[in-house]
């Protein structure tokens, strides 16, 4: 998250002027974490100049004046979700190393361009330049150009195209529809490979032998205790 608040601040104030970095995911204020990265996270944005607030109700979050430049949401319920979406130019999906990742397919989903890690889920689902931006977490620069890169220098147009890429590679790849003909595939492709001869003995001897070695420790601690 701290990437994406050091991205942001990036764009230099006169290009944030009627934009806002909208943080949101789930927060627990029993677990200490969640409020020490909170924390860290907000004294980090106003270190650098920005203002900040932080909402932890949809009625709240309407309210918020349009002088902040970075918006925490604390628990975002899913309409809520949808709905900030829906509104949004680009989606920051900033985990590195991170696995499959149902964010950024959501967000595609909705026709929503993604900027993510060049590593782990990201590389699958993210298309460069068709359906999102892969880059480097290292180098902040290069993530403040892709925001700039949407922000102000694609049109309409090229938006619209990014949004419909992103929805077709969603619903050809990863709908329930599609990775269920996946599945079927890779059974069928099982099924039709020759089974390897089932060797009973080794495998009967290699049973007896760990089951040896298991007696032998307990065997070995019975006499510990004794002793």
């Amino acid at each position: 998250m701290g990437l994406a608040v050091r991205a942001y601040y990036g764009l230099g104030a006169e290009k944030r002027r009627g934009t806002r970095l909208v943080i949101a995911g789930g927060y627990d204020n029993r677990v200490q974490e969640n409020v020490q990265y909170h924390k860290e996270l907000d004294d980090l944005a106003t270190g650098l100049g920005l203002q900040t607030a932080t909402s932890k109700t949809v009625i709240s979050a309407l309210s918020i004046p349009d002088s902040i430049d970075v918006l925490f949401l604390l628990s975002v319920p899913s309409a809520f979700r949808d709905t900030l979406l829906s509104q949004s130019k680009l989606l920051l999906y900033t985990p590195v190393n991170e696995h499959f990742g149902i964010v950024p397919v959501e967000a595609m989903h909705a026709g929503l361009p993604v900027l993510a890690s060049n590593t782990g889920g990201p590389l699958e689902t993210i298309v460069e330049g068709e359906t999102g931006w892969l880059r480097d977490a290292q180098v902040i620069d290069d993530w403040t150009a892709v925001m700039n890169k949407v922000l102000y220098e694609m049109d309409d147009d090229a938006i619209a195209r990014m949004a419909a890429s992103g929805k077709s590679r969603v619903e050809k790849e990863f709908s329930l529809t599609a990775m269920g003909d996946s599945l079927e595939v890779e059974i069928r492709d099982m099924l039709q490979k020759e089974r390897r001869a089932f060797n009973g003995l080794q495998q009967l001897i290699a049973v007896s032998a760990l089951s040896g070695v298991a007696i032998s420790i307990v065997f070995a601690l019975v006499l510990k205790m004794v002793w």
